[in-house]
C-alpha cells in the first residue's frame, strides 16, 4: 500500500459433500417421528401397568433408526458450502518498530478417516451353546462317545440353518431398539474457528529483538455427545442430602411394556424383527428398571447423537518474546504466554440442553520457555586461543540449556458433597500427603449422593492443579577437526538435569483413604544422560 504499510487479504472457498457409502450398507441417522412395529403393542402393555410418575397419554414410542438405501440423499451427513476469509497488514512504525496483525476464519474437515460409518446390519456373529446343564447334555459334539464339540463348532439347527445371516438393511427402523445407540447427526456442521492476532515488535540495538503480542480466538459448532434419552430434570434431587427414597423409586422393577410377549403378532409381519428381538434382554426381560421408562424414546435403551453442533471455546493470550539473535557465539530466546481458555464442552447435568462452560485443560495460565547457546570464545575461529596447544585444548567447546515451566493440568472432580466455600480448597501448605485442604468433603459414601442426584459440585475448581512441569535440560559438545573435510564431534545431553520428579494428580475420591494425597509420579524418566560421538567426513 506505502513503503511503510503491507496489506495481504485472501478469501478461500472450500465445499465439502457429505460421506456416502458406496453400496449403501450404513445407517444414516436417526428419525425422531417415525412409527415402529412395536409401538402400539407397547403403548398399550404399558397402559394396562402405568408408572404413577407418568400417564398412558404421555409414554410414546416412535423413533427409529435409518438405513443409508432408505435416506433421501443417501449421505451421511449434509453438503456444506464454507467462506474462509484472511486479512493481514503490517506497519512499520519506525526504522526499528514493526506492528503486525490479522483475522482469519477456518474450518475443520470433515471425512471417513474419522468419522466412520455405522454398518449395523452387515456382520453377524454366530455364537454355538455347547451345553446348559454343566455337560449332561451336549448341544455340539458328544464327548461321551468321543466326539468333540470342535468337530462341528456350528451344528444343523432346527430350521436347518448353520449361521447368523448378517439381516443387512432388512430391520430398517428396528435396528438398534432395544440396543442403545450413539450416532452422527445428517446436520453434522463443520467447526469453525475465528483467530486474530496483533502484535508490537522492537529491536534493541544490533541483535536483540521484543515482541508483544494478543492472540484470541473464537471456536463454536464444536460436535458434543449429548444424550436425546435423559431423564427430565423434575426426577432428580438436589441439595446437599441424600435422597435414597429417590434413587431406588427410579430404578425398582416394573412391568416391561417391551416384553416379546406383547409383540406376538410380529410373528407373521416382521419375522425377522420377532427373531432379532428374542436374542436381546431388553425384549426377554419381563421387568424393566421404572427409569428407562420415564425417559424420552425408552424403547432405544440409550440414545445419544455424537454431533450435536454446542461446543464453544474462548482463548485469549498474551505472548511477551525476547530474542537475542546468534551472534559472538551466543544465542537466547525466551517467551512468556498468559493464557485464558474456557470451553462449554460438556453437560453439567444430562437433561441440560444446553453445555456449561469451564476452564480447558488443553491450555494453561502460563508458560515460560527459554532456550540458550553459548560458544566458548576459545579456539580457530573464535576469541582467544586460535592456534597452537591452547587451541586443541580448549577449542571446539559448545554448551546449551533450554527451560521449560507451567502448571499442572486442573483436578476433574466427580460429584460429591461439599459443605465449604470452594475457596478453602486451596488453602494451606501443599504436600503429597495433603494436596489440597480436604476439610469440608462428606467421606462417608452411605452419606454422598445417591443415583440421579444433579450434579452438585463442579466438575473442576478454578486453581485447583496437580503438579506441573519445571524442567531444565542441557548439553555439551565439542568439535575436533581431523584434518580437511574430516571431523569429530563428542557430545553429552543431560535431560532433566536438576533429576524433578513430576507428580501425577492426587486422589480426588472422598471416601478413599487417600484422598488427597499424591501416590505416583507421571514421568518415568529422571534424570537421563547419554553420550554420543559422530564422525563427520
Amino acid at each position: 500500500m506505502t513503503p511503510r504499510l503491507s496489506v495481504n487479504l485472501g478469501l478461500r472457498g472450500e465445499y465439502e459433500q457429505g460421506a456416502r457409502e458406496r453400496y449403501n450398507r450404513a445407517l444414516a441417522y436417526f428419525d425422531a417421528r417415525a412409527r415402529l412395529p412395536i409401538t402400539e403393542g407397547a403403548q398399550a402393555a404399558y397402559a394396562r401397568s402405568p408408572a404413577p410418575e407418568m400417564p398412558a397419554s404421555q409414554f410414546v414410542v416412535q423413533g427409529g433408526s435409518v438405513y443409508a438405501a432408505s435416506s433421501p440423499g443417501r449421505r451421511l451427513w449434509g453438503n456444506e458450502l464454507m467462506w474462509l476469509p484472511r486479512v493481514a497488514a503490517a506497519y512499520q512504525l519506525g526504522s526499528k518498530t514493526v506492528i503486525r496483525g490479522g483475522y482469519g476464519l477456518f474450518y475443520d474437515t470433515l471425512n471417513v478417516l474419522h468419522i466412520g460409518a455405522d454398518q449395523t446390519g452387515y456382520t453377524r456373529t454366530t455364537s454355538t451353546i455347547v451345553t446348559t446343564d454343566y455337560g449332561m447334555t451336549w448341544l455340539a459334539g458328544d464327548p461321551r462317545r468321543g466326539i468333540p464339540p470342535i468337530a462341528d463348532p456350528f451344528p444343523v439347527r432346527a430350521d436347518g440353518t448353520r449361521f447368523d445371516e448378517p439381516t443387512r438393511d432388512r430391520l430398517g427402523l428396528m435396528a438398534r431398539a432395544g440396543r442403545g445407540w450413539t450416532y452422527n447427526g445428517f446436520d453434522y456442521r463443520h467447526a469453525r474457528q475465528q483467530r486474530w492476532r496483533l502484535g508490537v515488535q522492537r529491536q534493541f540495538g544490533d541483535h536483540i529483538a521484543v515482541e508483544i503480542a494478543y492472540v484470541g480466538t473464537r471456536s463454536d459448532r464444536v460436535p458434543l455427545t449429548q444424550t436425546l434419552s435423559a431423564l427430565p430434570e423434575r426426577f432428580w434431587a438436589d441439595g446437599l442430602v441424600r435422597n435414597d427414597a429417590l434413587a431406588s423409586n427410579l430404578n425398582a422393577n416394573v412391568t416391561n411394556p417391551f416384553h416379546i410377549g406383547n409383540f406376538a403378532d410380529l410373528k407373521a409381519s416382521y419375522p425377522l424383527v420377532y427373531q432379532d428381538m428374542s436374542t436381546q434382554g431388553f425384549f426377554t426381560s419381563r421387568t424393566i428398571r421404572k427409569h428407562q421408562l420415564l425417559r424420552p424414546f425408552p424403547h432405544m435403551n440409550g440414545l445419544s447423537t455424537a454431533t450435536a453442533p454446542l461446543g464453544s471455546a474462548k482463548t485469549d493470550s498474551l505472548e511477551v518474546t525476547f530474542q537475542r539473535r546468534f551472534a559472538r557465539g551466543f544465542d537466547l530466546n525466551l517467551s512468556y504466554t498468559v493464557l485464558r481458555l474456557r470451553e462449554a464442552d460438556y453437560f453439567h447435568n444430562e437433561f441440560d440442553t444446553l453445555p456449561s462452560w469451564r476452564e480447558s485443560q488443553d491450555g494453561r495460565p502460563h508458560r515460560l520457555v527459554g532456550t540458550g547457546i553459548f560458544q566458548l570464545p576459545f579456539g580457530k575461529g573464535r576469541r582467544w586461543a586460535t592456534r597452537g596447544l591452547w587451541s586443541h585444548l580448549l577449542g571446539g567447546y559448545q554448551v546449551a540449556a533450554t527451560y521449560e515451566f507451567q502448571p499442572g493440568p486442573l483436578l476433574d472432580w466427580g460429584n460429591l458433597f461439599y459443605y465449604g466455600n470452594l475457596e478453602d480448597i486451596k488453602k494451606g501448605t501443599r504436600t503429597l500427603d495433603r494436596w489440597f485442604n480436604t476439610a469440608n468433603f462428606e467421606r462417608s459414601a452411605a452419606k454422598g449422593p445417591a443415583a440421579f442426584h444433579r450434579r452438585v459440585f463442579p466438575t473442576r475448581v478454578s486453581g485447583v492443579r496437580a503438579d506441573g512441569a519445571n524442567q531444565w535440560n542441557a548439553n555439551a559438545q565439542r568439535e575436533f577437526t581431523l584434518k580437511e573435510g574430516w571431523g569429530l564431534q563428542f557430545r553429552v545431553d543431560a535431560l532433566n538435569l536438576a533429576n524433578r520428579t513430576q507428580f501425577a494428580a492426587p486422589n480426588t475420591n472422598p471416601y478413599s483413604t487417600d484422598f488427597g494425597r499424591v501416590t505416583s509420579q507421571t514421568n518415568t524418566r529422571n534424570r537421563f544422560i547419554q553420550a554420543q560421538v559422530r564422525l563427520r567426513f
